[in-house]
């Protein structure tokens, strides 16, 4: 992300997929961004990455239907919902990035926020 000694900005699209409907009430099950630099060329790999859900949460079927993403999928592949979320504070606050995507004021924004 360095041109000619300066950092150049990016912008980071993501996306999450979740275990309902509900932004501050239901859990993520995944997350998934891409970088790209201010002229839209993909920089550095794709992240996708699980979250492992909680004993005590039962996600919707109709999101599990939608997604394809199971909770036996989300706790085999992912992590405990603090390093998921520390591994989402890593990409969102390199400096000069732009974070955006589809929907994300109504709904990706709020699961960020929860």
């Amino acid at each position: 992300m360095m041109n000619d000694g300066k950092q150049q900005s990016t912008f980071l699209f993501h996306d999450y997929e979740t275990f309902g409907t509900h932004p501050a009430l239901d859990r993520p099950a995944q997350f998934a961004a891409i970088r790209t630099d201010s002229e839209f060329n993909v920089i550095g790999e794709p992240e996708v990455f699980y979250c492992k859900p909680a004993d005590d949460y039962l996600p919707q079927p109709g999101a599990v239907l939608i997604t394809g993403i199971t909770p036996q999928e989300a706790r085999a592949k992912g992590e405990n919902e603090a390093a998921f979320a520390a591994r989402i504070h890593s990409l969102f606050t390199v400096p000069k990035t732009c974070i955006l995507g589809y929907n994300n004021v109504r709904f990706d924004d709020e699961v960020t926020r929860n």
